[in-house]
């Protein structure tokens, strides 16, 4: 079992706070594994008081967690025999404690299916936008989050003739993305993914199958390039899905039945 939380989609109340104080880490220990060692010690003792106070669920269970480099603000928590374990993005690594608080109940609540109180909502909310976080995020993806794509062009669906059909038909010929393509993972939770960083659009290569009609692959190109539209240039709080993009989604001529065959595929999966 394992939960995962993004800055998109799962998080949008109204915040009002102030933003939160945040240092990004410099002077480090003298070694990456020094350094590991010392911050974890008071991450876990922080998810340990969390979830022992607050989550009976957990009292009996060892945790552990753990600073992560993910390229993006993520958050992960998974359950490995009799422990759970927490990776919390080490951008946090110097985040108030009122931060790191949040974030395990809220990873806690997905496990458990509750709903997270507004204020660790507003407190992770006015942290992940505060400016320093979100240029460090920006930087590491120019860095490290270049997609990986698959050699080949498709073995069923060609998405670069699909993409250029769409350019044409919806959108005037003015999306400009840089790469379009397969994906090197046969991921089933992430079937496509548009990066507003490096503009491009991967899809995974699990939709790659005469199973998946042709006018499937379309709706998730032209979703994909439908963030083009809306995040380029658009402020990260604004980001993801807004009412206009779902609006624009919908207005797709095959956006019913897509949905409807992506569904059962997706379940059929996970069987």
């Amino acid at each position: 079992m394992s939960f995962r939380l993004q800055v998109t989609g799962y998080l949008n109340p109204t915040c009002n706070l102030q933003p939160v104080t945040f240092f990004m880490h410099n002077g480090p220990l003298s070694t990456t594994r020094d350094r590991q060692n010392a911050e974890a010690v008071p991450l876990q003792w922080i998810c340990r008081s969390v979830l022992h106070s607050s989550f009976p669920e957990f009292r009996n269970m060892q945790v552990e967690a753990f600073f992560y480099p993910y390229i993006g603000l993520t958050h992960t928590i998974r359950r490995k025999g009799s422990a759970w374990i927490f990776r919390i993005s080490d951008y946090c690594r110097r985040a108030p404690e009122a931060v790191l608080e949040s974030i395990v109940v809220i990873l806690a609540c997905k496990v458990t299916h509750r709903k997270p109180g507004r204020k660790y909502l507003r407190t992770y909310e006015a942290f992940r936008k505060y400016p320093p976080v979100l240029e460090a995020i920006r930087e590491r993806r120019l860095k490290r989050g270049r997609k990986q794509f698959a050699v080949y062009p498709g073995k069923v669906h060609s998405l670069q003739i699909i993409y250029q059909e769409l350019n044409s038909r919806y959108f005037n010929d003015q999306i400009a993305v840089r790469r379009i393509g397969w994906g090197m993972r046969r991921s089933r939770n992430r079937l496509g993914h548009y990066d507003p960083v490096h503009h491009t659009i991967t899809l995974s290569p699990v939709l790659d199958s005469p199973e998946v009609p042709d006018f499937v692959i379309r709706y998730i190109v032209y979703h994909e390039m439908l963030h083009a539209v809306f995040e380029d240039g658009a402020p990260p709080a604004r980001r993801h899905h807004p009412p206009e993009y779902r609006r624009a989604e919908k207005a797709y001529p095959d956006y019913g039945r897509a949905k409807k065959f992506l569904a059962k595929f997706c379940a059929s999966r996970k069987k």
